[in-house]
């Protein structure tokens, strides 16, 4: 539902607001006050090409904004790749939308939502999905095939709805299912591709069982190995000086010899006990570092050809280094990622034919629905036809002849569609409903339609030329159809017609005048009690003061009342 409509500066109009309510709203004026242009500015909403030269002279930019309300469940019913999903994340609130086209007299347009920039198409497929524009410039959107099919399930009945809603959701969740089978078997053919280099990884690092502890503790060790001998030598060297093995001086004796002769004379002097201290702690320091200068010679002699297997040892470390590496720590980190992979390469055999029967289940139950949805339809669609016709005879077209053909589709799930084929006056082609009528023709079928089909979304309709071409006793009956079309939903009508405007629940006038500079503009007013019927009687092509006219008026409005 519309809920505010503002349009600036865009050829003739400086500024109009509407606030239509629910039910017929009527958009009146006299030729060139500016209905035609609020057309436009509707169409600038629905994607329409913008056009620097429609903004009003003296004026930066025009602007065509308008507040919508959101249905709800209307984001989450939208396809995953239905353009106007992403602006989801861009409105601030999901059961209120602005939208807006700015056209600059000079640059680019911009698309609005909610006063952020949004790509125009996202912005357009939002302001259809929410409003049906029934004019020149979308009338073939009207008319394609999704269209014609919703319309004529919803004239087989709210079974027909539900079936289609069914089936959409399955469909969708077809392609969801084929993306995650498509992504599970790409797993696993890189999986099995990847199996024997992932087990040879495996078999070598549990053959070594590295870990990065033992490697660095081995190459210190190497170190060591390599230089045994002078190691060796020089451990030698300072343990015979420390304590000669014949037992004869030392620096170990030596400190001894110093200590033994402070001892005597500590009692006599205090001053001597702290160096009598330290040579003591000194000759125990030395002693330790003797002992374990001949405990580090005993062990370097202990392990005979500890080297060479040492060596062999760090060649193993190496080689996965050089295969897998670089470093332990990543070879290991490799071999855990490796026995994931494998232990997944089962798991996604698993997956994958869950993944397919999961697929089919669904794939069946979608067969199954569009069967049963074929046969409804081509039950319905003659009796759609024949409504009508009816309807098209009241509606100044009561020569126009229309079938409904149901194609059918053989894949799987089937995806059956609706073609309304179209003879406007006796002695033209048949044709497909949108390469047939013109504008104003166009126009009453979709109003037949939409009629007799009782279409069940609640979408705002905003119509323009269905009253074209016609008058007197039509023109009323065009009238009283919109009305009750209008019963449930909002729509909005530009006419020309008294008798269509004496319909609706609420109207606005554009007025034309002059602005401060001379230039032409135009106002938008809503209109009603002695207003209005002034303004019916200009539309009825005579004065407030024609008696005739306001009397005709009068019973105009009568009529809607009644």
């Amino acid at each position: 539902m519309i809920r505010s409509l503002e349009v600036r500066d865009l050829v003739v109009i400086e500024r109009a607001e509407l606030a239509p309510p629910a039910g017929l709203t009527a958009v009146t004026g006299e030729t060139g006050a500016g209905k035609t242009v609020l057309a436009q500015a509707l169409g600038l909403l629905a994607g329409g090409p913008a056009d620097a030269g429609a903004v009003r002279p003296g004026a930066r930019h025009a602007l065509v904004q308008a507040t919508l309300a959101v249905p709800p469940g209307f984001w989450d019913a939208l396809d995953e790749d239905d353009p106007a999903l992403p602006l989801r994340e861009l409105a601030e609130d999901e059961s209120e939308v602005v939208i807006a086209r700015r056209v600059p007299a000079e640059g680019r347009a911009r698309a609005l939502i909610d006063g952020q920039a949004a790509p125009r198409e996202a912005v357009a497929a939002l302001a259809r999905a929410l409003v049906r524009f029934s004019a020149q410039h979308e009338h073939r959107r009207l008319v394609s095939a999704a269209s014609q099919l919703a319309i004529l399930d919803a004239f087989a009945g709210p079974g027909a709805t539900a079936a289609a809603e069914r089936l959409t959701g399955l469909r969708r969740r077809l392609r969801g299912l084929d993306r995650a089978l498509a992504a599970a078997r790409a797993r696993r053919e890189r999986a099995e591709r990847e199996r024997e280099e992932l087990q040879e990884l495996v078999a070598a690092v549990e053959a070594v069982a590295p870990e990065p502890a033992e490697h660095a503790a081995l190459l210190a060790e190497r170190e060591r190995l390599r230089h045994a001998e002078g190691l060796a030598a020089a451990a030698a060297a300072a343990a015979e000086a420390l304590s000669p093995s014949d037992g004869e001086g030392g620096a170990l004796a030596t400190v001894g010899a110093a200590a033994a002769a402070l001892a005597p004379m500590v009692p006599v002097d205090e001053a001597l006990a702290g160096p009598h201290g330290e040579l003591a702690a000194a000759q125990a320091t030395l002693q330790e570092a003797a002992l374990a200068l001949r405990a580090y010679l005993d062990d370097l002699d202990a392990e005979p050809g500890r080297l060479a297997q040492v060596e062999d040892r760090l060649d193993a470390y190496s080689r996965l280094d050089r295969r897998w590496g670089p470093g332990v720590e990543t070879v290991v980190a490799r071999a855990d990622e490796a026995r994931e992979s494998l232990r997944g390469l089962d798991e996604g055999a698993h997956e994958v034919m869950a993944l397919a029967e999961e697929r089919e289940a669904a794939l069946q139950e979608a067969i199954g629905v569009a069967l049963e949805l074929r046969e409804t339809r081509a039950e319905a669609a003659p009796r759609l036809a024949e409504a009508v016709r009816a309807e098209l005879a009241d509606l100044a077209m009561p020569r126009a002849e229309l079938r409904v053909e149901l194609v059918e589709d053989d894949a799987d799930p089937p995806a059956d569609s609706c073609v309304v084929w179209l003879r406007a006056n006796p002695g033209l082609p048949e044709a497909p409903l949108a390469a047939t009528a013109s504008g104003g023709e166009l126009s009453r079928v979709l109003l037949a339609l939409h009629g007799v089909a009782a279409a069940g979304d609640d979408a705002t309709w905003v119509m323009d030329e269905v009253d074209a071409g016609i008058g007197g006793v039509t023109a009323t009956a065009v009238g009283a159809r919109l009305r009750a079309f209008a019963g449930g939903r909002q729509v909005i009508v530009i006419t020309h017609l008294p008798q269509v405007a004496a319909m609706a629940d609420a109207h606005y006038r554009l007025v034309k005048g002059i602005d401060a500079d001379g230039r032409a503009t135009t106002r938008i007013e809503p209109v009603e009690g002695e207003a209005l019927v002034e303004e019916l009687c200009r539309m009825l092509g005579a004065g407030v003061a024609d008696a005739g006219a306001r009397r005709h008026a009068e019973e105009l409005l009568a009529r809607r009342a009644g």
